[in-house]
């Protein structure tokens, strides 16, 4: 018997194919932009935010609460240690001005990309898109 295991062809298939494949293009596209602001990833991105503004936490805590490998989280905090974005006092890791402000430039590199991808698309497909795919999630928890 010669059974695909490819999902059935609905406009749900197509919501989610389509979704995953404009977060990647999205992801890549701010991640390009990010690395300029010395944060060479975005898993950096995420630790640099919580430090800021969570304050002060072990790795384990970042781990838990940014749902992250605990061996990656560690590996981006030495990454960063080596830069001086963070410090680490006992078990503590904690931001640096360097880390601050490398949070401050990824995130008007962010701004940049969104604007760029907008005036890229223009703002009416742009705020098509959105709405668009609002509804169809909509229509989906009703379905569920």
């Amino acid at each position: 018997m010669n059974v695909s295991m490819e999902a059935p062809r609905t406009p749900q298939h197509d919501l989610v194919a389509m979704t995953a494949a404009l977060r990647g293009a999205l992801m890549q596209r701010v991640e390009q932009g990010i690395q300029s602001s010395g944060l060479e990833s975005y898993y950096l991105y995420l630790v640099a935010k919580r430090l800021t503004f969570a304050g002060p936490q072990t790795a384990v805590v970042l781990s838990e609460q940014l749902r992250q490998n605990p061996l990656v989280i560690e590996d981006n905090l030495h990454r960063m240690l080596v830069k001086g974005m963070v410090t680490l006092e006992g078990d503590t890791w904690s931001i640096t001005d360097t880390g601050r402000n490398a949070l401050t430039a990824a995130n008007d590199s962010g701004t940049e990309v969104l604007n760029d991808i907008r005036e890229t698309i223009g703002a009416e497909a742009c705020d098509q898109l959105v709405a668009g795919m609002r509804n169809a999630l909509a229509a989906l928890r009703r379905v569920a």
